[in-house]
């Protein structure tokens, strides 16, 4: 009976009905787009052949990602230039940016897109950490994301995914495997704008195009604190789309939710 329980909310958190965008009749198509709105469940495991196994995506398939945020000047400017090409991405959030704009994370799933952890401070070597300060800094972000969502509607809540990527991308095995057993996938990426580095709007789309191009598309690291990534931000989903490259929102599978709804001390509850 236990097993039947978890299986049908898992299968209820990832059929859930999503809450249309305001502003936007409910039977009204989203704005046309070489993007699409797939979305893509995934099993847990260690993601993104920057430093895993290569996402499993279809051929020339992207998967918009976003770190460190919500930012409350630029994380509404993002959300407005995906919106007018209907795409949807997930948001790699930091807890300590979460609990100062809350009302950032409920418009991001209210608009469709999901939100998932990033730590809770950004620690770059987090894993030369304590096991329990690494532990605490996994629980306390996704404390403070399940805070945001506690009074969004149901649909909204169930765009907190169990996700994780690690600061800098610098994975440590013992938060890997934590993280894995109770059912949250550890998501690198296939390539990263290198908007971080303080490069142009132009080289930012250059090496964009460049590194999905060299993939054949995979998860892209954006991050949506850095100006000239929202500069380049339209003209690089053009030309992408204009590529023959197609958007996809990955979002977590069956089994990731059912494991994490049966761990004796889950990382996030699914409400």
């Amino acid at each position: 009976m236990r097993l039947l329980l978890i299986a049908l909310t898992a299968v209820f958190a990832v059929w859930l009905p999503r809450a249309p965008v305001e502003g936007r009749d409910r039977d009204t198509p989203p704005p046309p787009s070489g993007a699409g709105l797939a979305v893509l469940p995934i099993d847990p495991g260690r993601f993104g052949n920057l430093q895993y196994a290569r996402t499993p995506l279809p051929p020339r398939a992207i998967a918009l990602t976003f770190d460190d945020g919500p930012d409350p000047v630029w994380n509404g400017q993002v959300l407005d230039i995906l919106d007018e090409r209907g795409i949807k991405a997930t948001f790699f959030f930091v807890g300590q940016h979460v609990q100062l704009h809350p009302e950032r994370v409920r418009e991001v799933v209210r608009r469709g897109h999901n939100v998932a952890s990033h730590s809770w401070s950004h620690p770059t070597r987090l894993r030369r950490w304590s096991r329990a300060a690494q532990i605490s800094e996994v629980r306390r972000s996704y404390g403070a994301l399940e805070a945001a969502l506690a009074d969004a509607p149901p649909a909204d809540r169930a765009r907190l995914e169990p996700m994780f990527r690690f600061p800098g991308l610098n994975e440590g095995a013992f938060l890997s495997g934590w993280l894995n057993q109770r059912g949250v996938m550890v998501l690198s990426a296939e390539g990263g704008t290198d908007d971080w580095r303080g490069y142009s709007a132009a080289r930012i789309t250059r090496v964009s195009l460049n590194v999905m191009e060299r993939n054949q598309g995979g998860v892209l690291i954006l991050h949506e604190t850095r100006p000239q990534m929202i500069r380049a931000l339209p003209d690089l989903l053009d030309q992408l789309s204009a590529r023959g490259f197609t958007f996809v929102q990955i979002t977590a599978g069956m089994e990731g939710r059912a494991r994490a709804l049966a761990a004796d001390d889950p990382v996030l509850t699914l409400r």
